[in-house]
């Protein structure tokens, strides 16, 4: 609401100058004395209702500013007639106010009651105009913070769906199976047809688990060995995955088949070094861990941990945490159950 440019502070210096002429003609209009205007424009009468105009402006922008503060009726209607009523209230008797302490402190004699009311219904009307103004624009602001907000959010969805799809696809993984697999179509035709199953085995667990928010560790840890036994194809692989999980629980579906991928894409390839992938469990945890051997220009670190730490901050406050001495890196994820 402080962005709106009935707040700025231009806006407050010249708009008073411009009302305090619009009343001080209206005023000569009704009394006939427009003829005044070509002689004494510039009279203490104009001063007077400019600084009126003033004080009311400001007084009514601070009403207006605490009945938003603390808005108690919801009823969008009849908290604007609250606005308004409040606001002709105020001018009221800040005008006849100020117009009485003029009359007998300048003129010396007290202001007739038809004159009180010729300025109250003036200044009223300019009340009502600015409370109209003030009240327009917020709900302009409203409209376009809404508007604001479901574009972020149409934003987000994109951005979530992008990368949904780019986690579905896995373009890496994708490219890289098709590249082996011309080599063994080529060199070992028997093995092609079994590479070729694990790799459909592996994009149709992905595919099918898009829809599914939790799925047990036991299917997740199948496909894990199946994409362990795919970079097996490829030139001086040696991977295993070591199973020391006993219970039951679930996991977020395809976050250890995308760790897993990245601890074996971080690590340098090399026939005489086998990378070992250990699995063990906690009480309200499980535990990921791995001899470190990372590659100089991709190593392993916290980034590669943030999308997956993201889902699983939805249903988990233990946080995924990663920790490494000198030669282990460790990966220790929450166990999610479902309570009934």
């Amino acid at each position: 609401m402080k962005k709106l440019f009935i707040h700025k502070p231009l806006f407050r210096l010249l708009s008073p100058v411009f009302n305090g002429v619009v009343v001080y003609l209206l005023i000569l209009l009704v009394n006939n004395n427009v003829a005044q205007v070509q002689e004494e424009f510039l009279s203490e009468e104009l001063y007077v209702c400019i600084g009126l105009s003033y004080i009311v402006q400001e007084f009514s922008r601070l009403l207006l500013l605490l009945i938003k503060r603390f808005e108690l009726i919801k009823n969008t209607l009849l908290s604007l007639l609250i606005q308004a009523l409040s606001s002709i209230i105020l001018c009221i008797v800040i005008v006849t106010f100020f117009i009485s302490i003029y009359y007998k402190q300048v003129l010396g004699f007290s202001p007739a009651f038809e004159e009180l009311l010729l300025f109250n219904s003036v200044f009223s009307a300019i009340s009502i105009i600015y409370v109209l103004l003030f009240l327009s624009h917020e709900f302009l602001h409203k409209i376009n913070e809404k508007k604001l907000t479901e574009e972020r959010q149409y934003l987000q969805l994109i951005e979530d769906e992008f990368r949904e799809f780019k986690e579905g696809i896995n373009p890496d993984l994708l490219f890289e199976s098709f590249e082996n697999l011309l080599v063994l179509i080529q060199n070992d035709p028997d093995s092609a047809d079994d590479f070729i199953d694990h790799l459909a085995t592996i994009y149709r667990y992905i595919l099918s688990s898009k829809n599914q928010q939790l799925v047990p560790v036991e299917e997740e840890l199948e496909t894990c060995e199946i994409l362990v036994k795919l970079f097996n194809y490829l030139p001086y692989r040696n991977i295993s995955i070591i199973n020391q999980l006993e219970t039951e629980f679930l996991v977020v579906p395809r976050s250890l088949l995308f760790i897993i991928e990245q601890i074996i894409r971080t690590t340098i390839i090399s026939s005489s070094l086998n990378l070992e992938i250990e699995l063990k469990e906690h009480n309200e945890s499980f535990v990921l861990s791995y001899v470190i051997n990372d590659k100089i220009t991709s190593p392993f670190t916290q980034q590669n941990l943030k999308e997956i730490q993201r889902v699983y901050a939805i249903y988990s406050d233990i946080e995924i945490k990663l920790a490494q001495t000198d030669f282990k890196r460790t990966i220790t994820f929450p166990k999610l159950t479902i309570k009934n």
